[in-house]
């Protein structure tokens, strides 16, 4: 018997083969991480979208709260709802429904004033407590 140094045909396909397992499972991971990165991106225009209704109702008056729901690019869609909370107060829910079928929903309370009295928000002192 010779002394042969080198590999045999049978090792070389064992070898590749489990280098084969571990790059699919790093496909695997790295797939995943793509759909978590998409949803994330996701619910943060919702987020986005949903701020941004609550920052125009506080600077354009009760106007913003009139409108019915209206289409977002992305496949996003917008609802703003009002109802009575308290005497005195009313609460806004901002609904964003996403692309792929979740919701995020932001709420805030706002002041009733007499009509034809400007401003909407619920204004806040510097240490974050209701005037």
């Amino acid at each position: 018997m010779t002394n042969e140094r080198g590999l045999t045909l049978l090792e070389v396909m064992v070898a590749l083969v489990v280098l084969s397992l571990v790059a699919l499972g790093y496909l695997q991971l790295f797939q995943g991480s793509h759909r978590l990165v998409t949803a994330a991106r996701e619910w943060s225009h919702a987020v986005e979208y949903a701020e941004d209704a609550s920052e125009r109702a506080r600077l354009s008056g009760p106007s913003l709260l009139e409108t019915p729901a209206e289409s977002l690019p992305g496949g996003f869609r917008r609802e703003i709802a009002r109802r009575p909370w308290q005497p005195g107060l009313t609460l806004v829910t901002v609904t964003v429904s996403l692309p792929g079928g979740g919701r995020f929903s932001l709420d805030w309370l706002i002041r009733d004033r007499p009509e034809g009295q400007p401003g909407v928000a619920l204004q806040r002192m510097p240490g974050g407590e209701p005037q």
